[in-house]
């Protein structure tokens, strides 16, 4: 299922500047970095007690993607406004959030030949006081290249390996996209764990074809029997490398990146750790082959046993006509109308002595996360194997990456965007807890 992630999930790290000698006095603090898994509040110190202060953030994505939000402030007595324990007067969001201003952020237009500021690729939050500028910072939100080696030179079509800079052996996370194909999640989400000390490759497995100036070659083009042990191939060549430690490998997946994470972990005892973000207690139906209904993934040659589908070619047509799909019902109602398929489609992740983090949206509108995710941990626990789960009812199938993306591309019908924002934020945490404490 598609990840949907917004360009403006990638990185941060801050320069703070007094805006003018003026208002030296007044100190804006940033956080270090907004890729990071607990990203500092936003603070503000030296300024007029009780004032009417306004935060305002722009955040330049890339040439197209601009995001602005604003929120007021009423400043303490000791002239300090500290978001992890403020609530703004109004704004953008409504209360504590230490980093809503930048979540909060709406998608607005470059006007035509303007100069973009901030640069793409940064980020600027700015103190106002009765209009006047106090206080501006400036973040970066891409990783700062100097310390992360990025090649697309693997053996893996569309790959990226991203990897620290210090040529010392790396505990490694490898990046599974959703069905997407893995290609953008792979460019996205690589340097996000090289910059945390990861050796990571992501990993393209599927190629849709949106684009046929962007074809992959080598991949297939139809998200059928997917071979879930090329990772055997993977296995092999990181361990031919000296800059990663192929003893210590976990897997980031979301979605059917999750779902292929998942049939991995259940047959390859090497995988120490998962992040199976929106997952799948189930192996589904493929889609877009020529034959007949088979899985969406394989093992050794063989397509798995799979969960069908009821009433996807409808789901197909209407996106062909411009109408939004109900691929939830697709799911919900294959699982009803197929209730002797779901135990040989079931996924055995009980077989998995590893460390498992699943993180899920209650709203989730693509398939029912959530629900499968208390499937998988309920068979877990029977197995007496422990598995975290960060499930928040009003969250939806966007989730993967930073809490301080925007949100506001990523809300659907009934989710909620202060929902979606912790989800992605405390799943941030916690999939660096896992990988951490695993690797």
């Amino acid at each position: 299922m598609p990840a949907h992630l917004s360009r403006c999930i990638l990185f941060a790290l801050p320069l703070i500047l007094p805006a003018a000698a003026h208002a030296a006095s007044v100190r804006l603090s940033l956080p270090p970095d907004l890729s990071a898994p607990r990203p500092k509040p936003i603070r503000v110190t030296g300024l007029p007690p009780s004032a009417t202060v306004t935060l305002t953030t722009v955040q330049q994505c890339d040439r197209d993607e601009r995001f602005e939000a604003a929120v007021i402030f009423r400043a303490t007595s000791t002239g300090t406004v500290d978001t992890a324990r403020q609530a703004p007067i109004t704004g953008s969001y409504t209360g504590v959030e230490p980093l809503g201003a930048f979540w909060s952020g709406m998608q607005v237009k470059n006007l035509a030949g303007a100069t973009q500021d901030p640069a793409i690729g940064y980020a600027r939050a700015t103190v106002r006081v009765n209009g006047r500028e106090v206080a501006t910072g400036t973040v970066r939100i891409r990783p700062d290249p100097t310390g992360i080696r990025l090649s697309t030179a693997t053996p893996f079509p569309g790959a990226v390996w991203a990897v620290p800079t210090d040529h010392r052996p790396h505990p490694v996370v490898i990046v599974l996209g959703g069905s997407e194909g893995g290609s953008s999640t792979a460019r996205a989400m690589a340097p996000l764990f090289a910059a945390r000390g990861y050796a990571t490759l992501g990993l393209p497995y599927y190629d849709p074809g949106y684009d046929p100036s962007d074809r992959i070659e080598g991949l297939p083009h139809s998200f059928t029997a997917i071979p879930v042990d090329r990772l055997a191939t993977v296995r092999e060549w990181l361990k031919a490398r000296p800059d990663a430690d192929a003893n210590r490998i976990g897997i980031w997946g979301a979605s059917k990146g999750a779902e292929f994470a998942l049939i991995a972990a259940s047959r390859y005892s090497w995988i120490k750790a998962v992040v199976a973000v929106v997952p799948s207690d189930l192996v589904w139906e493929g889609w877009g082959g020529s034959g007949p209904a088979t899985a969406s993934f394989a093992f050794n040659g063989r397509p798995l046993a799979f969960e069908p589908y009821a009433g996807m070619d409808a789901e197909l047509a209407k996106a062909t006509r411009g109408e939004p799909m109900d691929l939830r019902r697709v799911h919900v109602k294959g699982r009803t109308a197929h209730p002797d398929r779901v135990d040989a489609a079931r996924i055995p992740i009980e077989r998995f002595h590893g460390t498992l983090l699943l993180i899920a949206g209650g709203r989730d509108q693509v398939w029912p996360s959530a629900e499968m995710a208390a499937n998988i941990a309920a068979v877990r626990k029977r197995a007496n194997k422990e598995t975290r789960i960060i499930a928040i009812p009003l969250a939806n199938h966007f989730l993967g990456g930073p809490g301080t993306t925007p949100v506001a591309p990523l809300v659907t019908p009934g989710s909620d965007a202060v929902a979606i924002a912790h989800a992605r934020a405390d799943g941030w945490t916690a999939t660096f807890d896992t990988f951490d404490g695993a690797l």
